[in-house]
């Protein structure tokens, strides 16, 4: 190697370094002040693209360095038009990689700002890296010279026939997409199957919805077999649920009274109580005369169904004690039994 080629290396190391230390020191300068302007505003896609950057920068900062510094390698123009399109290949890649992890963050926060939750749609992000990676590819295949009309061709030939191979996958991922877009079921609905099966909804992934039942136990059912079946939705139109506790008073009881005690109950016990909707107004409704008393409905609602076993426990447990303090006979089942004697015929 010369003495020309050594300095030309030696240069284009100084340049790669100087370029390297000069965006390393620009981002210590610039990216906190820009962080803390985009705390500033309203919107969220600043700071979403601000940390989006953050992570994929010195990636970036290299193939910039790499690039401007290959001007003073001494090599051939082959070699230094194959070195570009690699460092362009790779920069394609990491530019899809960054656009859909942007795009997928600001869709979870549009369905946060529209659903109250923090919700985890697998589907979502599988999409947008199917298309985002699959424009990339493209756009690498033209780099390549590689001529992309057989290619479309072929991949719809192909397509068409994974499309029938796969029918029952594509199925679950329509009926998927179905299920996010049609907004009946989201990320944190507790739901009810109509197979008695109930659950948190964890994530509606490209094939099956994750429910996770409250024993902690995981439901995993393909997407075509939730949206045909009839599915009880706690969470909406809203989180609150009515619960309907029945009970049975003695008929020696008068029914005024007991109504205005069970009442004065409830009121404070929605009052103290934490998971009580305290903005429902309780209600005592008597419904039938039973075998051995009064039945009645008391109607308490509360804030999230997954809470609606520890309100009814504590409901029942202080109205237990409520009602003997004042009492208020829960009667036991009474049945009247009527014995009849037959002479047995006499025969001659």
């Amino acid at each position: 190697m010369s003495y020309s080629q050594i300095d030309s290396l030696f240069l284009s190391l100084i340049i790669f370094f100087g370029i390297f230390i000069l965006g390393y020191l620009l981002k210590k300068i610039a990216y906190r002040y820009l962080v803390f302007i985009s705390q500033k505003t309203k919107w969220a896609w600043d700071e979403v693209l601000l940390g989006s950057v953050g992570k994929i920068y010195y990636f970036w900062l290299f193939l910039l360095a790499s690039h401007i510094s290959l001007v003073f390698l001494p090599i051939t123009d082959k070699s230094f038009t194959l070195i570009n399109k690699i460092l362009l290949i790779f920069f394609i890649l990491s530019l899809c990689l960054f656009i859909s992890r942007f795009i997928v963050s600001l869709i979870e926060i549009y369905l946060h700002q529209k659903t109250d939750l923090a919700p985890k749609v697998t589907l979502f992000e599988i999409i947008v890296k199917v298309i985002v990676f699959f424009i990339g590819f493209i756009l690498i295949l033209n780099i390549l010279n590689i001529n992309i009309l057989p290619f479309i061709t072929t991949l719809g030939i192909a397509g068409l026939a994974i499309g029938l191979a796969l029918r029952d996958t594509l199925e679950n991922f329509f009926a998927g997409i179905h299920l996010v877009l049609a907004k009946q079921i989201r990320p944190g609905d507790f739901i009810r199957l109509e197979n008695g099966l109930e659950g948190v909804v964890e994530d509606i992934t490209w094939r099956t919805t994750v429910i996770k039942q409250l024993q902690n136990n995981v439901i995993i059912i393909p997407n075509s077999k939730l949206a045909q079946s009839i599915i009880v939705n706690y969470h909406q139109p809203e989180n609150n649920q009515t619960l309907i506790i029945p009970l049975t008073i003695s008929y020696k009881h008068n029914l005024k009274e007991v109504e205005e005690l069970i009442l004065a109950f409830m009121n404070r016990f929605i009052k103290e109580h934490p998971l009580a909707n305290k903005d429902f107004a309780p209600a005592v409704r008597y419904s039938g005369f039973g075998d051995s008393g009064i039945n009645l409905n008391l109607l308490i609602q509360v804030k999230e169904p997954t809470d609606r076993f520890k309100l009814i426990h504590d409901f029942i447990m202080e109205l237990d004690d409520y009602l003997k303090k004042h009492d208020i006979e829960i009667p036991y089942p009474i049945r009247k039994v009527y014995l009849e004697s037959h002479r047995p015929n006499k025969e001659n």
